[in-house]
C-alpha cells in the first residue's frame, strides 16, 4: 500500500480495509466482531459504522492487546475477547479482525478459538490499513464468506445482488429498494451478503441463476470466484439511478437471466416521472431550468459513475462535470468532461479545488470542508458519508425509481435554497 493510500484511508476519501471487513461482516445478522488490536483502530472503525447503526458497540468489541503481545502473541486477549462475547452478545458467528501491527505477529487464532470450546465458529482475518482502504477490507470479507459456501442445484430466475451495504449513506435503503423492482420483475434474490441476509440464506447463494454485481471494488472478486467455484455467471450492472437509468438496468438484468416481465416497473416509471416532470415545469417557470455551472461527483466508483450519468443525462444541464473516483477503477463514464481518481490524480485534484468557481458538489463532507477552507462557493448535495452536518433518517433510497424522485427533490431544493439566499442578500 503506497503512502498516498495510507493517507487517504486513514484521513481523507477513504477509511481502512478493518472498517470495510467489519462492514461487511455487521450487514450479516447475528455477527459479532472482535478486534484484535489497539483501541484507536476499534474506535476508528466503529466512530465510522455507527453513522448507519448506533447499535454496533454491543456486537463490536475489541481485545486491546498489551505491549508483551508483539512477543508471546495475543493468545491470552483473545480468550479474554471471546469471554467477554459471551458475557455481552449471543452472536451466531464470530469474525476476528486482525490490525496491522497484529497481523505481523501470525498467531494461530483458529488453534487458539477451537481449544477454548466456544459456543459458535470463530473466523479470522488480516484486515489492517496496510491491505487498503474500506473497498479492500470489504471484499476480501466477502470473500472469506464465499469460502463457506457449497455447490448446490440452480434455481432459475433467481439472483444474489453483490456489494451492497447498509454502512454507506442509504445503503439499507437502496437495498430494499433494489429488492423491490426485482421483485415486481419476477425475479426473486436467493441473498444480499452483507447487506441483510442471514447465514442461511448466504449459504443458498451458489445455486442462484446470476450473480448481479452492483459494486465492482466491493463483489467482483468474489462473483469471478463463485463463477470459479460453482459456475455462476455474473454480470457487472452498478447502481441504478434515474428513471431511465433504473429501466435500462433492469433490462440489462432481464437479458442475463433470458427474460423478466418488466411490465408493472415501466408503468410505474412512466407514471411517477410524468408526476415528477409536471412538478418541476411550474420551478422552471419561476427559477430557470436545473442548470449548474459545475458539477462535482465525488464518490466510490459505482455511486460516481451511475450519479454523473443520472444527473447529467436526465435530471440537470452543466457546463463541466468532473469526476473524482475514491478508488481506482475501469468503469467508463461517458457523462465526465474528467474523471480523476484519489491517490493516483491528486495533484491534478488539488488543481481542480484551487480552480473550483462555484457549483454543485455531490460528495461528501470531506469535499465539502476542503471547499470552504479555500473559501470557495458551492451548491452541495451530501450523498456519502461523512455526513458531519446533516441528518438522513427517512427510508428513502438514493437508486432505483424513489431514489430518482428523492435525489430530484434535493437538487431542486439545493438550487432554490441558494438563490433564494443570493436573492435576500442583495
Amino acid at each position: 500500500m503506497s503512502d498516498r493510500e495510507w493517507e487517504a484511508a486513514c484521513h481523507h476519501t477513504d477509511t481502512c480495509a478493518l472498517t470495510g471487513s467489519a462492514a461487511f461482516f455487521m450487514g450479516i445478522p447475528k455477527s459479532h466482531v472482535l478486534v484484535n488490536g489497539p483501541l484507536w483502530c476499534y474506535y476508528y472503525a466503529l466512530r465510522y459504522l455507527e453513522n448507519a447503526a448506533g447499535y454496533l458497540s454491543s456486537h463490536m468489541t475489541c481485545t486491546q492487546p498489551s505491549g508483551k503481545a508483539v512477543v508471546y502473541g495475543t493468545e491470552e486477549d483473545l480468550l479474554r475477547g471471546f469471554d467477554n462475547i459471551r458475557r455481552m452478545d449471543a452472536p451466531e458467528r464470530v469474525f476476528v479482525e486482525n490490525n496491522c501491527s497484529i497481523s505481523m505477529i501470525g498467531d494461530d487464532i483458529a488453534g487458539i478459538a477451537e481449544a477454548a470450546d466456544l459456543p459458535w465458529p470463530v473466523y479470522a482475518m488480516d484486515s489492517g490499513g496496510v491491505r487498503g482502504g474500506f473497498a479492500g477490507g470489504y471484499a476480501r470479507g466477502l470473500l472469506r464468506v464465499e469460502a463457506e459456501m457449497k455447490p448446490q442445484e440452480r434455481m432459475p430466475g433467481t439472483v444474489n445482488v453483490l456489494g451492497l451495504t447498509p454502512f454507506l449513506l442509504k445503503g439499507r435503503q437502496d437495498a430494499d429498494e433494489i429488492r423491490r423492482l426485482l421483485a415486481a420483475c419476477g425475479i426473486r434474490v436467493l441473498s444480499m451478503p452483507g447487506a441483510g441476509s442471514p447465514w442461511e440464506e448466504i449459504l443458498r447463494a451458489p445455486a442462484a441463476s446470476l450473480n448481479l454485481v452492483v459494486r465492482d471494488e466491493l463483489a467482483l472478486d468474489a462473483a469471478r470466484q463463485m463463477e470459479k467455484d460453482f459456475g455462476v455467471p455474473y454480470l457487472s450492472a452498478g447502481l441504478p439511478y434515474g428513471m431511465q437509468g433504473t429501466e435500462r438496468w433492469l433490462r440489462r438484468i432481464a437479458d442475463a437471466l433470458g427474460g423478466a416481465d418488466l411490465a408493472a416497473v415501466s408503468g410505474e416509471i412512466r407514471e411517477r416521472n410524468t408526476h415528477m416532470r409536471h412538478i418541476a415545469m411550474d420551478l422552471e417557470s419561476l427559477w430557470g431550468p436545473l442548470w449548474f455551472d459545475r458539477i462535482l461527483v465525488a464518490a466510490l466508483p459505482s455511486e460516481a459513475a451511475g450519479l454523473a450519468e443520472a444527473v447529467r443525462g436526465e435530471w440537470a444541464d452543466t457546463e463541466q462535470l468532473t469526476v473524482h473516483l475514491q478508488h481506482p477503477s475501469g468503469t467508463p463514464i461517458p457523462a465526465a468532461d474528467a474523471v480523476m481518481t484519489c491517490g493516483q490524480d491528486d495533484a491534478a485534484i488539488g488543481a481542480y479545488y484551487h480552480s473550483w468557481a462555484g457549483g454543485l458538489l455531490l460528495g461528501s463532507a470531506h469535499e465539502e470542508s476542503r471547499l470552504l477552507r479555500l473559501g470557495k462557493p458551492f451548491t452541495p448535495c451530501l450523498i456519502a458519508y461523512p455526513t458531519t452536518d446533516r441528518l438522513f433518517l427517512t427510508d428513502l433510497p438514493f437508486c432505483g425509481i424513489r431514489g430518482a424522485e428523492y435525489l430530484y427533490e434535493r437538487l431542486w431544493n439545493a438550487k432554490l435554497s441558494e438563490q433564494v439566499r443570493a436573492y435576500k442578500h442583495q
